[in-house]
């Protein structure tokens, strides 16, 4: 049986992928015949370029298993179904969890084009566009983790909860993305999010 926090951490992350639009079917992580950053046109990053971009299995330490990988939207509410700068949509999902290791990490990641330039406060924006619920928790900002062209970060909990974890918004052209990691007991590591950012920044030349 898995334990309480795991089952609130699951529902609470089901709720966020609803909230954020994530309702494609779960794909595998394998990129066979996806196109190469090479690509990319002189007009920027194109959407059939997001799966390339996204994180898979092969960025993560051994033990990490795939939940979800796929298109995603905007939530119904939000300004972005409306604005002429978004042009796509790509998130993944991860998590280590197991009988040996009960105390997993859910990492999840959201990858975006705009066509717009990248500022701090874009960044805030597109945190809360993209996290309606997750946004309206207590969040702490941490110091900028310097990742891509601009960058914020936050610390997380859940009310009344053990539920934590941190996210990192960033920016670098005119792809931004959002990595967010969480555990049920406290314990989420925010120097791994950080490696899993630079990771992910690193995709997007």
């Amino acid at each position: 049986m898995r334990p309480v926090w795991y089952v609130l951490l699951a529902a609470v992350l089901a709720g966020i992928l609803f909230s954020c639009g994530c309702t494609s079917q779960p794909t595998s992580s394998t990129r066979a015949g996806t196109p190469t950053m090479s690509a990319i046109s002189a007009v920027g990053t194109s959407p059939d370029m997001l799966p390339a971009i996204a994180l898979d299995l092969s960025d993560f330490p051994e033990g990490f298993e795939l939940i979800y990988a796929g298109e995603t939207e905007p939530p119904a509410e939000s300004v972005l179904l409306s604005d002429p700068a978004y042009r796509g949509g790509y998130s993944v999902t991860v998590s280590n969890e197991s009988s040996d290791f009960p105390t997993g990490e859910l990492v999840d990641q959201i990858v975006l084009i705009y066509s717009r330039p990248v500022t701090r406060e874009r960044l805030a924006e597109v945190f809360t566009e993209n996290y309606p619920e997750l946004s309206t928790w207590p969040l702490s900002p941490l110091p900028e983790p310097g990742i891509g062209e601009a960058s914020i970060a936050y610390h997380f909990a859940y009310p009344e909860t053990t539920l934590s974890g941190y996210t990192i918004v960033f920016g670098k052209g005119d792809v931004y993305q959002i990595v967010t990691t969480m555990t049920g007991d406290g314990t989420a590591d925010y120097g791994f999010l950080q490696g899993i950012a630079q990771k992910a920044a690193a995709k997007v030349s």
